[in-house]
């Protein structure tokens, strides 16, 4: 093979210059069109970096307000219960002083011995309706001490509910 090669010289040549055409071929676009590539995907990823960071922000803002949403109507929740519960103790004062005012009055029916008596049965109705007007104002004080219970119990229980219902986003 060898000797046709020599012989032929311008068929040598023309396959020095193929090989020569191939390789500045594969240079050109084994090295070069590697770099426009890296350099597309630097662009690319540049791009999608940007985009995902601009729906990072979005859903962070979109977070944010949210948060913002859920504190603001816990605290409006939470104001509610304030004037339930101020009401609640207004309501309870005004109770207590007239529960003061029923005591006051079982004592005084109590204290009512000055009334005079015809016979026995008179004397022990007395006695019983005073006892009864005792009864009473103790029931009312032990029922007054319950329902203070129960009234911070609702409130405990309305301020959780306000705090669950915000937080599992209702």
């Amino acid at each position: 093979m060898i000797p046709w090669i020599l012989k032929n010289r311008i068929t040598t040549a023309l396959i020095v210059l193929v090989v020569v055409l191939v390789c500045w071929l594969g240079f050109v676009y084994g090295v070069a069109i590697p770099d426009a590539e890296k350099r597309g995907a630097a662009v690319a990823t540049a791009k999608i970096s940007q985009d995902f960071a601009v729906a990072q922000g979005r859903r962070v803002a979109e977070t944010l307000e949210k948060e913002r949403a859920r504190t603001a109507e816990f605290a409006a929740m939470q104001a509610k219960i304030e004037k339930e519960r101020i009401h609640a103790k207004t309501v309870i004062n005004s109770l207590r002083s007239e529960l003061d005012r029923v005591q006051q009055y079982a004592r005084n029916q109590g204290g009512r011995r000055n009334l005079p008596t015809t016979d026995s049965t008179a004397g022990a109705s007395d006695e019983s309706v005073a006892k009864g007007w005792a009864l009473f104002g103790k029931c009312t004080a032990e029922y007054a001490g319950m329902a203070e219970v129960a009234d911070q119990q609702r409130n405990d229980l309305a301020e959780w509910q306000a705090y669950g219902r915000i937080v599992s986003g209702e």
